[in-house]
């Protein structure tokens, strides 16, 4: 069970994943520590600003297909979150690298549209608690609290 839902996490993280995920980080990167045997081991060692705009792509795709069910109030709860990672995906740009927020705003997008595009086919065959989308977004709420606790002792 346990290979199961490792394998399970690295395709939801896989389904999504872009360039900027593979690209080596800067020297002022924050870096994601991800837990042994977690479902986002496989982001370990890997910018959060890179781990943030793949998860504003996929909850971006969560809430265009919620809201083309007419789930409107789903729709609304993934916009905010997608939104969330995006803002702390620029502002951890900032700091880390001292980009404007154009220059982060730049950086994030091409792995926030890939995210996106990728991510709908995830959230359209979201059925039960084994789906990739479930995984995606565990995966996606669990860096969102790994980052708080991050930046409550690393922010300038």
């Amino acid at each position: 069970m346990k290979m199961l839902v490792h394998t399970l996490a690295a395709l939801a993280l896989a389904t999504a994943s872009s360039a900027v995920l593979t690209a080596p980080a800067a020297a002022g990167d924050l870096l994601y520590q991800a837990a042994p045997d977690s479902l986002t081991e496989a982001l370990d060692g890997k910018p959060y600003w890179a781990a943030q705009a793949q998860c504003a792509g996929l909850f971006g795709a969560a809430a265009q297909y919620l809201g083309e069910q007419g789930d409107e109030a789903g729709a609304q709860e993934a916009k905010t979150l997608a939104l969330s990672f995006a803002d702390d995906a620029i502002t951890r740009l900032r700091r880390d690298r001292g980009l404007t927020k154009a220059q982060a705003l730049e950086l994030i997008s091409p792995a926030v549209l890939k995210a996106r595009q990728d991510g709908a086919a995830a959230v359209a065959s979201s059925e039960g608690e084994l789906s990739t989308w479930n995984f995606a977004r565990s995966s996606c709420l669990d860096i969102a609290e790994s980052y708080g606790a991050q930046t409550s002792w690393n922010t300038p």
